[in-house]
């Protein structure tokens, strides 16, 4: 993957993972496929997200739990 695909890969994953709600779901494998980004780097981001407690892991699936900083507050 080039520079600028591998930058919009990080990009598509993030706005994916800030456009979350409370209570939303999502897999690995959705991630990669709607970012692009490699399976080892997803990995690696949802472990990251689940030790900051703004996910919980639930078999394969990750459900988000808290806002992220400087996020809007979710409402509902």
């Amino acid at each position: 993957m080039g520079r600028t695909a591998n930058r919009e890969a990080w990009a598509r994953l993030e706005a994916m993972l800030v456009a979350m709600h409370l209570g939303d779901v999502v897999t690995v494998d959705t991630a990669i496929g709607k970012s692009g980004i490699d399976a080892e780097s997803a990995e690696l981001v949802f472990d990251a997200l689940v030790r900051a407690d703004l996910f919980e892991q639930h078999g394969r699936q990750f459900v988000r739990v808290r806002a992220f900083r400087g996020a809007e507050l979710d409402h509902g």
